[in-house]
């Protein structure tokens, strides 16, 4: 096991959705580096317990960690400065695909917080609501999808660094939000086409 708090960001995030009983989809965690800039981010996609696959509802994550906040962390790892506090970017994308007709914008916008809850210690706000028609082939109907977004940072403070469990602490309320918010979804009156697995 890799020990790097970036490691254990994600480690802490998994936990904090996993307790919410939100369930990751395979094949969708990835971990990537941009080889100009330094910076790695880390995917994942989840979606509640019971859903079909793939889902008509999910929340796509990804994890941002900025060069300078490796470039900090490693300092201090290696005894040259004392420890900082470093940021990593976040951004939630919640979809709802696989539409027969477009979604309800305002029933699914009032079901979705406009602000993550005041129990995570970072915010999270919405950043971008788009709507979409995949127009397919003459002969199949067209799909809808819609996806909001949502954009904030984390700040790992000083103390973090050193307890791992301070991490955990610090992501645990991030998975019974967004198991609210999907859940909140599921209940809008949003028809789907019938799965191929059905």
């Amino acid at each position: 096991m890799i020990d790097h708090v970036f490691i254990d960001l994600i480690s802490a995030m998994h936990e904090s959705l996993e307790s919410a009983m939100i369930e990751q989809l395979p094949n969708q965690e990835h971990l990537l580096q941009d080889l100009f800039l330094g910076d790695m981010h880390y995917e994942n996609s989840y979606a509640l317990p019971g859903e079909i696959r793939p889902p008509n509802l999910r929340v796509d994550i990804n994890l941002e960690w900025p060069v300078w906040s490796q470039s900090i962390y490693r300092s201090w790892i290696i005894g040259e400065s004392e420890p900082e506090s470093l940021e990593t970017g976040i951004e939630l994308v919640v979809r709802v695909v696989n539409m027969i007709e477009p979604a309800p914008i305002g029933a699914v916008l009032s079901a979705l917080d406009e602000r993550s809850s005041p129990l995570i210690e970072f915010l999270l706000e919405r950043s971008s609501v788009i709507a979409s028609e995949n127009l397919l082939d003459e002969g199949f109907k067209n799909v809808f999808e819609l996806e909001v977004g949502f954009e904030g940072s984390i700040l790992i403070e000083e103390s973090v660094l050193s307890a791992k469990e301070e991490m955990v602490s610090l992501m645990a309320p991030l998975g019974p939000w967004i198991a609210s918010m999907l859940v909140r979804l599921s209940d809008q009156p949003i028809k789907y086409f019938p799965n191929a697995s059905e």
